[in-house]
């Protein structure tokens, strides 16, 4: 990425954002039902092919970076996830419906894919849905979760401008806040990688990056007791400590979201859009402190 800035923001104006951000996961314990697929779900026959998504390269890791397997020093790997197969693994769950205080975005389980050692969430407009873009989103709150711990995101994003992408940590009772995402952004372009945390006393502290997320990089945290440290490809780039970080068990979230038009902050789909918008990632792995 050559020579970094990187600037911490105290943005006033977006705290209300990224409280309706928090929940855009439509985990409510009552409606959890609803929103796991069956292990054979599949996208339709009609969906668009993704256009970007390799093909398979014979256990290779597509992005070019093997997935991480074992301990490191200090840290004991728990989880594991490279998306091998054709279908969303047990670990996971995929969410429906609308997402709270998003009216230009919806959620559907047939628009996550697993192929081609990838997990692909598409985003393209459905005529049922009001011809809004429908994306997708995962949790592996019903099978993993941990207070603290260092978790790796292998991911890239398609161009498209009005769909965002969010990779998270939730709190495990589903009450929020807190709330830690580990990578997002507003869906204006891919030159700026966020990282924000919603503390249980309210408010937002938000970090930026610069650098082009259409191509693969590895995302990180490492969450201890009163600290968080945010990686980028393996280097430490923001870091919040004090009583604003999180204390409790929290479980990992991917996604992407289209936005309403009119948003102080995210960005809505226009006549740049791509007719499909991916979000992929290659692998997950999490690990909790020695």
């Amino acid at each position: 990425m050559g020579s970094r800035r990187w600037r911490v923001v105290a943005w006033t104006a977006v705290v209300v954002l990224f409280a309706a951000v928090a929940y855009v996961l439509v985990l409510r314990p009552a409606l959890d039902h609803a929103f796991e697929p069956s292990p054979t779900t599949a996208p339709p026959p009609t969906a668009p092919a993704s256009p970007t998504a390799p093909p398979g390269t014979g256990g290779a890791a597509p992005s070019g970076v093997p997935m991480p397997v074992g301990n490191l020093p200090g840290w004991r790997q728990v989880f594991t996830e490279d998306f091998t197969g054709t279908s969303l693994s047990s670990a996971w769950f995929a969410y429906e419906g609308e997402p709270q205080a998003d009216p230009g975005g919806y959620f559907k389980p047939s628009h996550v894919q697993v192929t081609g050692g990838l997990l692909t969430i598409g985003a393209w407009r459905e005529p049922e849905h009001n011809n809004l873009y429908v994306t997708g989103g995962i949790s592996n709150r019903h099978t993993f979760s941990s207070t603290y711990g260092r978790y790796d995101i292998r991911f890239r994003m398609d161009q498209g401008t009005g769909i965002a992408y969010a990779l998270l940590l939730w709190p495990l009772d589903n009450h929020h806040p807190p709330e830690i995402d580990i990578a997002e952004d507003n869906g204006r372009d891919r030159s700026i990688l966020y990282s924000v945390v919603h503390p249980t006393t309210g408010g937002t502290i938000l970090n930026e990056v610069p650098g082009d997320f259409t191509q693969w990089h590895t995302v990180g945290l490492e969450w201890t007791p009163g600290s968080l440290v945010f990686t980028l490809d393996g280097q430490p780039w923001a870091t919040v400590t004090g009583s604003v970080v999180p204390s409790e068990p929290m479980a990992l979230a991917l996604q992407s979201q289209a936005w309403f038009c009119g948003h102080a902050w995210e960005a809505c789909p226009d006549e740049s859009t791509p007719p499909v918008v991916n979000l992929q990632v290659d692998w997950v792995v999490a690990y909790v402190p020695e």
